[in-house]
């Protein structure tokens, strides 16, 4: 099966990318969308039977309190009841948040088959192919997923049009680089001397010249103190 390179576009291999998710997300969106429907319906008839229930409580237990106390609770009685529904709302709403976000990040690591890689490969171009193959890396593992959805999202970024843009400059760089021969010896410099500052070598010269007298008679030897402790030999006449 041969492609037809002249219609296919970055905007088509988004498409294409699309309608492969669609179609490998599609259960796990429905499942999740159950999920939550039923949790929502289950909820709401949970909090109304909540409310049924406080409206049948009553405080005349209280009455030992004060008659302002059993009237403060009654009218209070429907506001406590709904804070402990928002209470309740809450703590629910983060369950779900939780649940859903470890759902998705399940659903983004799943595998795709073989198969689907290889209508992706016949489907997209080859700038899709060149971007799918920068998203995922056969050495870290199997195509996923989210390698999908990266691929869809650099490809609507202008991925095509950036690594284009990549090649051009380091294809440059590289004729510069082979045209121009390398010198090595020009990189290698003389080692600079470092004279004292404010001192030339013809101010040097007397100087040196003046020390040397007076450093040579230091250097002889000089003769070693007698040791009068080792015994002289003499001769007996």
């Amino acid at each position: 099966m041969t492609k037809n390179t002249d219609s296919l576009t970055p905007e088509s291999d988004a498409r294409v990318l699309s309608a492969a998710l669609r179609k490998l997300c599609l259960p796990k969106w429905l499942w999740r969308s159950g999920v939550v429907a039923a949790t929502v319906f289950v909820w709401i008839w949970l909090a109304g039977q909540i409310l049924t229930f406080g409206k049948l409580i009553r405080y005349n237990g209280l009455e030992p309190l004060g008659e302002q106390v059993v009237s403060f609770m009654t009218r209070f009685n429907p506001y406590l009841w709904i804070g402990v529904i928002v209470i309740l709302s809450l703590i629910l709403l983060s369950v779900l948040r939780t649940w859903l976000k470890a759902s998705v990040m399940r659903g983004r690591a799943s595998i795709v088959s073989v198969s689907v890689v290889q209508q992706l490969a016949q489907n997209l171009s080859v700038d899709g192919v060149d971007v799918f193959k920068w998203v995922w890396s056969h050495e870290e593992g199997p195509v996923t997923v989210g390698d999908l959805r990266r691929t869809r999202d650099q490809i609507r970024s202008g991925r095509v049009r950036k690594l284009a843009m990549a090649r051009a400059q380091n294809r440059a760089l590289e004729e510069v680089l082979a045209a121009k021969p390398a010198h090595p010896t020009d990189a290698i410099q003389a080692p600079e001397v470092i004279q004292p500052v404010g001192l030339s070598e013809a101010r040097l010269e007397p100087i040196v010249s003046n020390l040397e007298p007076k450093i040579e008679p230091e250097l002889k030897q000089k003769p070693g103190p007698r040791d009068d402790s080792i015994p002289t030999l003499t001769a007996k006449q």
